[in-house]
């Protein structure tokens, strides 16, 4: 009898530390992964420099085949997801993994825009979701069903740290071998390792019967879905909209562009350790309480410009990385950890390729909607207005989201 009990407990502690392993070696494929994602969106400017210098194209062509490089990933989004919950998900990210690789290094052979914009707009476009967040999010959303949001938070970071690692090495290939040997040399490895990491390192999605009966098609709570997918939207509206006019709202108030500069880097720095921070606090007190702390720092951020543009307050400057990271830097991982309390795993690929298209009209239209508003007007007091309403919806939808979840639990 002893020994069978020991036989038992060696086989547990086996399983265990099988199990403990096999988390291991998913999260850090999933940092991996969002490490190339980082990369790939983050090096866009340096290249831009090259290609304009190389071949005289005008920034507004090159930015433009960037716009058709989001605006790609964000339509084709739902459509994917949805594919991932029918198929194996694994081959799926795999072919996508080798599309974004080749496209990639396809980019060291164009010669005209045109090129340029289909090779880099479209086919890189649809081979990025091998990277999105939504589909990494879904994949672990599987494995780590007591601890979902730490797990993503560890995942997501990795875009962040590519900005502080990955962007010297670049500028480095670029600078002493030339900017098509750096697109050639992304190029291989996502396609090496980004097909190894989705095959052989990664779960499945798990997928959806194809016999749905209709009471349950009924059942999906659409309103949550709706908030949500406004959430996602205004949120990464507001934050892609101060993110890429902070610099120019501070030179025109005077702040040094190294200043600014240092500032949009802390910012970054924030961001990076608040998503590790956000998705462990998440875990542990719930989405609902983080999002609103993020609300707060959300109008101490919007409060330390005012009085950037009315007073041109030093203090308030330097606080400003700070409360910003905290507003806005956890934004993926809370909405994606919610968006799992409302919906079956079975349908959550799905559910977040929705958002991220969404999130990717949001990330088009703030820069937008901001630019426009600063040549109207030829200030940023309006733009400032319009940001702090869409954070509200923000928040807004995702507290009827999860009002709706609850609802829907009582249902």
């Amino acid at each position: 009898m002893q020994k069978a009990r020991n036989s038992g407990t060696e086989l547990f502690l086996k399983r265990h530390e099988q199990v403990r392993r096999a988390r291991l070696v998913r999260l850090t494929a999933a940092f991996l992964l969002m490490f190339i994602s980082g990369l790939v969106w983050n090096t866009f400017g340096l290249f831009l420099i090259s290609l304009e210098a190389e071949f005289q194209w005008s920034r507004s062509a090159l930015s433009g085949a960037y716009g058709a490089f989001a605006l790609t990933n964000a339509l084709t989004a739902p459509a994917f997801g949805y594919a991932m919950t029918r198929w194996d998900s694994r081959p799926l990210l795999a072919g996508a993994a080798l599309l974004l690789g080749l496209a990639l290094a396809g980019l060291a052979f164009v010669e005209t825009i045109g090129q340029y914009w289909l090779v880099f707009g479209i086919f890189a476009g649809l081979g990025t979701h091998c990277t999105s967040s939504f589909a990494i999010f879904s994949v672990l959303a599987g494995r780590f069903r007591k601890r979902p949001a730490t797990a993503m938070a560890i995942a997501d970071a990795g875009s962040g740290l590519a900005a502080f690692i990955g962007l010297p090495v670049i500028h480095w290939i670029i600078s002493d071998f030339g900017w098509r040997n750096a697109y050639m040399s992304i190029g291989i490895l996502i396609a090496s390792l980004g097909v190894l990491l989705h095959l052989f390192a990664l779960d499945r999605v798990r997928r959806r019967a194809h016999h749905v009966s209709s009471r349950k098609s009924i059942s999906v709570p659409y309103v949550a879905l709706a908030a949500l997918a406004l959430s996602y939207f205004c949120g990464s509206a507001a934050y892609h909209g101060l993110l890429t006019q902070q610099i120019a709202l501070f030179d025109e108030h005077n702040v040094p562009q190294d200043t600014s500069v240092w500032l949009a880097a802390a910012a970054g720095l924030v961001i990076f350790l608040w998503r590790l921070v956000s998705g462990w606090m998440c875990d542990r007190l719930g989405p609902q309480r983080i999002m609103a702390v993020a609300s707060v720092a959300t109008v101490i951020t919007f409060a330390t410009l005012l009085l950037v543009l009315t007073s041109e307050s030093s203090p308030a400057l330097f606080l400003y990385p700070l409360v910003l990271g905290i507003a806005f830097g956890g934004q993926q991982v809370l909405l994606a950890s919610g968006a799992g309390m409302i919906f079956s795993l079975t349908s959550l690929a799905g559910i977040l390729g929705i958002c991220r298209l969404a999130a990717g009209l949001g990330m088009a239209a703030g820069p937008v909607i901001l630019g426009i508003s600063h040549d109207a007007t030829g200030e940023y007091s309006l733009a400032l207005i319009f940001l702090g309403f869409i954070s509200f919806c923000h928040f807004t939808g995702f507290l009827v989201a999860m009002s709706s979840r609850s609802r829907h639990a009582r249902v």
